[in-house]
């Protein structure tokens, strides 16, 4: 009891457990992606693909369990977080972690069941956040980067359901994810530009940009398989490229923010834009292998280094707290 109470005294509680956690699974179901393209690559990696892979799907059971207990527990706050205009963009991490983990979980009816239900899942989540977009009166100061997570999962559906046949399906989730990406992308620009600077918990969403060029890449590749000769596979590859480079440039500010759950934003993006690196390289640049090698090692070591600090986090009680 008295345990209890100091823990309630320290203000650490499951009501404050962030929605954007969720990002854990997308991040580490991405580096199990990138390190089974390594074993078929290089020949090597695949055990710890195998083990990252496990621990991704871990993480989600695990966040899914702690964030039920949250809303039956703590409805209110659940509530609040869920309809937040800017938490509210998190919640489709939930969708294309299971969009992820179909990926991972090889062909077969597993594999189906979860990218199919991560995509109807990431649909509703769309409808239901444009909606909110169409009714709320929204300030440009709440616009960030965040909200690419929504589009980003539409493009990334295209990949398991064009290399499954369904070949519609992925045309009309490509089509929506590319429409929202555009639009978006100007918006966002247009606030870091002339808005208000980004607040210290967010700067680290900046990293979202890069996913929705390099996804869009794969998404493309998967569709049309011409990635080698056409032009807008290398348009989409070439505008990841230069903003991997124009976040290189940020990481001297970005290394002094403290660990924030929004760490998770510089996961995902990485490993997707290696992911759209390897097929570059092994078609169009194979001089590049050194290079593509130093991305693979900086993805793995920003992804463990961020789980790191999360389980940190967590043990001392820091992601329990209120924010």
């Amino acid at each position: 009891m008295k345990n209890d109470d100091k823990a309630e005294s320290a203000g650490i509680s499951i009501a404050n457990l962030p929605l954007p956690l969720f990002a854990g699974t997308m991040g580490l179901a991405g580096l199990a992606l990138v390190w089974h393209q390594v074993e078929g690559f290089w020949g090597r990696g695949e055990a710890f693909a195998e083990v990252i892979g496990v621990l991704a799907a871990i993480v989600f059971v695990a966040m899914l369990l702690a964030y039920a207990s949250k809303l039956a527990l703590y409805r209110q706050e659940s509530l609040a977080e869920i309809t937040h205009p800017v938490r509210l963009n998190f919640l489709p991490a939930v969708s294309i972690s299971l969009i992820l983990l179909g990926m991972l979980a090889g062909p077969g009816q597993l594999s189906l069941l979860l990218w199919g239900g991560g995509a109807a899942l990431h649909l509703a989540f769309m409808l239901g956040i444009v909606t909110s977009w169409l009714l709320r009166q929204l300030d440009l100061n709440m616009l960030n980067p965040a909200w690419f997570i929504p589009a980003v999962g539409n493009v990334l559906v295209p990949i398991p359901a064009a290399n499954a046949g369904y070949t519609e399906v992925a045309w009309f989730f490509f089509a929506v994810g590319i429409f929202f990406w555009l639009i978006l992308m100007t918006l966002c620009y247009h606030r870091l530009i002339f808005g208000a600077n980004l607040p210290e918990f967010l700067q680290p969403t900046l990293a979202v940009l890069l996913a929705p060029p390099a996804v869009g890449y794969l998404a493309w590749v998967s569709l049309t398989g011409e990635a080698e000769t056409d032009i807008i596979g290398r348009m989409l590859y070439y505008k990841a490229l230069f903003t991997f480079f124009l976040l290189l440039v940020q990481v001297p500010r970005l290394i002094k923010i403290p660990f924030y759950p929004s760490w998770w934003a510089y996961t995902f993006p990485l490993a997707a834009f290696s992911l759209a690196s390897f097929h570059y390289v092994e078609n169009l640049a194979p001089n590049a292998e050194p290079l593509l090698m130093a991305l693979v090692g900086l993805t793995t070591l920003v992804i463990l280094w961020v789980f790191v600090f999360t389980v940190v986090a967590l043990l001392n009680g820091r992601l329990l707290k209120p924010e």
